[in-house]
């Protein structure tokens, strides 16, 4: 029943005259008429909103108790009191009121935009629904990343495809693997037995951070389900993060790669995890993580005879591979944590208060911690006279099993300075010195060695490092940096880079003209000075590599072309000979690269090509394929406007003949066989892509030319890649 206003103040009246005897009727009379005056308002000024309405009767029973709030809270929502009626009990107010501030809260927390607003991303950027980023461990910085979620780019089930347009692998997917393009191969300083897993894993400066509006999820499945076990393919990816503040984010992520490969004893597991937390706050920015991987191998030494696997009758699972009872497990852990404190110092300044943080003159005070653990331990069975003669023959410390492990501790710890003279948009925008502490602890197996302990050797590295950069607007960037090693094994190490980038926009995305140029100087890892192994032995004196690289890119959005070129000299290169013996090159290698990528569209058809030619003065040192090529070519086209599009097409490898590297089992690298030039066929998929709005799904039908022109599909020296297999994968994010 509606109550008439004159009605409605009486009642007002009537509680104050009523609670003023126990002591707390003023304020509750008070708010009462407050109340109703706000309702009366509300009807007499249409222009007033209920929400401003609710807000003000919100802040008007913040100063009551909670006796009385409860009683205001039911005039608010009935507009009148039953008089006379049994008030609840003091547990009943309680719940009531908790529940009451519990509503309020989560109420005004979801409707308040969580707006990232930090000096570390442009003004532009504030309101975007994701962003995504890695930064360095030496200067805090952060390096956005593009967000892509378009089938074109998860088309590429493994990241090896993604990150080079070929690689030498071993067949299996989370295998053993290394680009094509000497110029995009990740190396690992500290643990280089690491080196051909990490397309598939992070590292404290590749791992990707998040900051989101909303929870993110990301689903990701690949595989081939309807093909027998034997030959089954199953990789899979979990991402989840979500900001608990707008500054503060949590990331988990999960991903597996493997697969029982097409040969016996192929069976491969890379496992990955990574959580994340950073936030970006007005003045402090931090970046913490944890990495685990853990990869189990079945390793079989590749087959036995390379003129089996060409036969059209033989099943690949009964051609003879070199080791039956052969296996690695590597493991390998890292906790990070970056962070920083932004200090203005605009002291000279007349109009100071009213530059934002990260304007005028700043300086960042940093901090960076890491400790990490790599290990490996190949165990293997030589049953056999052909098995032992896969290791020629040598047995050092055992004629039928082997037990070798190795394993690095690292722990680094640095302090940094990054000065901003002027603002983040001069020419001379940054300048950032560090210091710092790396103790290395290695342990590799010596006859002199307690059985009993294991016995590790600890090294300590000191160094310093320097940088600067700058840029004018949008049109020109340029950068660079160098680290030096004081004392320790690495005493003398240095290395040095500098980038140069210029832009001009006759197009909205511009025209992006690049160089690179680095040079570094290297000791030998201690493991290539001294190794004792089952099947392998050294005692070596190696003296420092060198590397010196120059590159030059152009990229042209509009015409959807890239393009660069490498020139590369590498001197006492440290190498695996043909008979898996590690070397140094006495001469100088020189690397000559040129990479293009043109993607043409006539009507619906598009034609994509990556391209790559490179060229080696020694191929015995570091063999390259001369001519290799990734060719996509579809026929695209909405299903529903909007909704769903489609690409049916075929996508196709293609490599000239080279001298495959192959891979030894028990030190878990390449090396250079010289024996064999395989001349391999075009792998070929048949493919339906689709996007269905953001999500993606393919259908691959594998290696569709299998048998032509013989069947011969070699990923490196007597590995082979997949035969016909129909393959599904899906990019599922919710958000």
């Amino acid at each position: 029943m509606q109550v008439s206003r004159s009605i409605r103040y009486f009642i007002a009246v009537a509680l104050f005259a009523a609670f003023s005897l126990f002591g707390s009727g003023d304020a509750f009379a008070r708010r009462s008429v407050y109340s109703l005056m706000l309702q009366d308002t509300v009807k007499t000024d249409p222009g007033i909103s209920q929400e401003w309405l609710d807000d003000s009767l919100y802040m008007s029973l913040l100063e009551l108790d909670e006796y009385t709030l409860f009683l205001m809270d039911s005039l608010e929502r009935e507009y009148i009191l039953v008089l006379g009626s049994d008030l609840p009990d003091e547990k009943d107010i309680r719940k009531a009121v908790r529940q009451n501030k519990k509503d309020r809260r989560d109420s005004i927390f979801k409707n308040t935009p969580r707006i990232l607003d930090t000096y570390l991303i442009p003004d532009s950027l504030y309101y975007n629904r994701l962003l995504m980023w890695t930064h360095s461990q030496n200067t805090n910085k952060i390096n956005l990343q593009k967000y892509d979620t378009t089938y074109n780019y998860h088309f590429n089930d493994l990241q090896i495809y993604r990150k080079d347009l070929n690689a030498i692998h071993l067949g299996v997917a989370g295998s053993p693997s290394m680009s094509f393009n000497y110029f995009k191969r990740e190396k690992l300083k500290e643990a280089p037995f690491f080196e051909p897993y990490l397309a598939y894993s992070y590292t404290p400066e590749t791992a990707v951070m998040y900051n989101v509006k909303t929870p993110y999820t990301e689903l990701v499945y690949s595989g081939t389900p309807l093909s027998v076990r034997t030959k089954e393919d199953q990789n899979v990816r979990v991402l989840t993060t979500m900001n608990v503040t707008p500054k503060l984010n949590v990331k988990l992520l999960y991903q597996k790669y493997g697969g029982a490969g097409i040969l016996t004893n192929e069976n491969s597991a890379n496992k990955n995890w990574d959580v994340g937390v950073d936030y970006l706050g007005d003045r402090y920015e931090v970046h913490f993580g944890f990495l685990g991987q853990t990869i189990i191998r079945e390793e079989n030494g590749g087959v036995s005879d390379i003129s089996m696997v060409r036969d059209t009758i033989i099943d690949k699972k009964v051609v003879p591979i070199n080791l039956s009872k052969a296996n690695n497990k590597l493991k390998r852990r890292t906790v990070f944590l970056t962070h920083s404190l932004t200090v203005p110092m605009n002291f000279f300044r007349k109009n100071r208060d009213s530059l934002r943080v990260g304007e005028g003159t700043v300086a960042y005070i940093g901090h960076s911690i890491e400790f990490s653990t790599y290990s490996k331990l190949y165990t293997d069975e030589l049953t056999k006279a052909s098995e032992r003669a896969f290791y020629q023959n040598i047995n050092v410390i055992s004629n039928k099993a082997s037990n070798d492990s190795i394993s690095v501790k690292r722990f680094e710890n640095k302090l940094f300075i990054n000065l901003q003279p002027f603002s983040k948009d001069a020419i001379l925008s940054t300048i950032n010195a560090g210091i710092g502490y790396q103790l290395l602890g290695y342990y590799a197996f010596r006859p002199e060695f307690d059985p009993a302990v294991k016995n590790t050797k600890w090294l300590h590295n000191t160094y310093v490092y320097g940088g600067v950069e700058g840029k004018f607007k949008k049109y020109f960037y340029w950068d660079a940096r160098a680290q030096y090693f004081l004392s320790g094994h690495y005493a003398g190490d240095l290395r040095a880079e500098a980038n140069l980038r210029l832009s001009v926009f006759p197009f909205k995305d511009g025209i992006n003209l690049t160089a690179h140029a680095e040079t570094a100087t290297t000791a030998p890892h201690p493991f290539e000075q001294y190794l004792y192994f089952n099947h392998h032995q050294w005692d070596n004196e190696f003296s420092k590599s060198n590397e010196t690289k120059v590159e030059v890119s152009l990229d042209i959005p509009h015409w959807d072309l890239q393009a660069s070129v490498g020139y590369a000299v590498l001197s006492n290169k440290i190498y695996y000979d043909s008979l898996t013996v590690i070397r140094q090159a006495e001469a100088p290698v020189q690397v000559f690269s040129a990479y293009l990528q043109k993607n043409f569209k006539v009507w619906h058809f598009h034609f994509d090509n990556r391209l790559l030619f490179q060229t080696s003065s020694n191929e015995d040192v570091l063999p390259l394929p001369k001519l290799s090529a990734n060719l996509r070519y579809y026929i695209q086209f909405p299903v529903v406007k909007d909704v769903m599009t489609m690409q049916i097409g075929a996508n196709a490898l293609i490599t000239s003949p080279f001298k495959f590297p192959g891979f030894i089992p028990d030190l878990g690298v390449f090396y250079n066989q010289s024996r064999e030039v395989v001349s391999t066929n075009p792998y070929i998929d048949l493919f339906v892509n689709m996007q269905w709005k953001k999500a993606s799904i393919f259908v691959k039908l594998e290696n569709v030319a299998y048998g032509w022109p013989q069947k011969a599909y070699f990923s490196a020296n007597r590995y082979i890649m997949t035969d016909r297999v129909l393959k599904f994968g899906i990019f599922w994010p919710f958000y």
